[in-house]
């Protein structure tokens, strides 16, 4: 009988210490700050300076609340967090984002003047991001809205002979009057990573999680289904879902994170390892638009895979920064691409790049 008295309390005493860690989300802890992030994500790292050449973003996460009305948003932003499915239930902390990024897409001959039947026109974006996260230890809900324009008011073209030509980082670029015809882009994105598995301890000790991160987007930057694997390992890491290469209004700006206890170290190390899946339906960049008479199209497949590795460090009481490689399997049909009129390299079939991302916390 003591047994059985001794079995059921020891099970009630781990259901409670299981409840109050699932309940100690750390809002009260000091490393509940703002996260000012600036992110870069750049296909030199390939050797490579064409198709998705370059992307660049600016982007303010708020402090973490306990829930929608408790946070300091307006009320817009307090309604769609009340309101859209998943965005506000019980046992998550709540945080949203801004955040203002410019896309480039380029061919792979920057020497010629006139586009070439087959091959990827000159584009850039210039858009705003505004998201609403929720999300514990165990799950995150990202909902993302992103709006701006396609065509030359996105700068995009300054950006590029700026760094080329002012900063001798490559080619003149030439053919930027032939760019993709202006016009207003629109992108709705829903994310809902999940913990799969983890071992060890996040505080002050080693710790590995496996994360599964699927996502559906729709507008006509972007139309497309994802699912992503990611392997964290690492000393003292973030508990939640760590930050990951995100091109504007293509990927998830997110700090799904609880802040650290005010007991842990403020250093950090983490590799992550990850893959990922994607089944593009539409988009604007390479299928041609919908809304102007611009029906420049490539050939292209529908899948397209892709494996990273990160390298992240974490200062919790000023900074994080973080290395990022993606390499990417052939998204264009090489076959259908053309050969340069000029002698210089053929528009690359993959989308790799490298990203650099430092957080400032405040």
């Amino acid at each position: 009988m003591r047994i059985v008295i001794f079995f059921f309390v020891h099970l009630l005493l781990l259901n409670f210490n299981n409840r109050l860690l699932a309940e100690n989300l750390y809002l009260d802890s000091p490393g509940n700050t703002g996260t000012l992030r600036f992110e870069i994500d750049n296909d030199t790292i390939w050797n490579k300076d064409n198709n998705f050449t370059n992307g660049w973003s600016l982007q303010y996460h708020t402090v973490r609340s306990a829930n929608w009305e408790e946070s300091k948003n307006s009320g817009f932003i307090k309604w769609v967090g009340e309101n859209f499915p998943t965005l506000d239930n019980d046992g998550f902390i709540v945080r949203n984002c801004h955040g203002i990024g410019q896309n480039m897409i380029t061919p792979g001959d920057l020497n010629a003047e006139t586009h070439q039947e087959g091959d990827l026109p000159y584009a850039g974006t210039l858009t705003y991001t505004l998201n609403w996260q929720s999300f514990n230890r165990k799950m995150a809900r990202n909902l993302q809205v992103s709006v701006g324009l396609l065509g030359q008011v996105s700068f995009a073209e300054q950006f590029q002979k700026f760094v080329h030509n002012d900063l001798g980082k490559g080619d003149d670029p030439q053919g930027w009057d032939n760019q993709r015809d202006t016009e207003p882009i629109i992108n709705v994105g829903y994310e809902h990573p999940w913990r799969l598995a983890y071992l060890g301890n996040y505080t002050n000790d080693w710790a590995g999680q496996i994360s599964l991160i699927p996502s559906v987007s729709f507008g006509n930057l972007f139309t497309a289904a994802e699912a992503g694997l990611a392997l964290r390992f690492g000393w003292n890491m973030l508990e939640g879902f760590n930050t990951y290469p995100a091109p504007p209004g293509r990927g998830f700006f997110q700090a799904s994170h609880l802040p650290k206890p005010s007991s842990a170290s403020p250093h950090s190390f983490e590799i992550v390892l990850g893959a990922r899946g994607c089944a593009l339906g539409y988009s604007v960049i390479y299928d041609g638009s919908i809304i102007t008479d611009d029906d420049r199209n490539v050939d292209r497949n529908t899948f397209i895979f892709a494996r990273g590795i990160g390298a992240f460090y974490h200062y919790y009481k000023l900074f994080s920064i973080r290395f990022t490689f993606q390499k990417s399997t052939d998204f264009l049909d090489e076959d259908s691409i053309p050969d340069p009129e000029s002698g210089e390299d053929k528009t690359n079939a993959d989308v790799s790049y490298g990203s650099l991302i430092i957080d400032l916390y405040f």
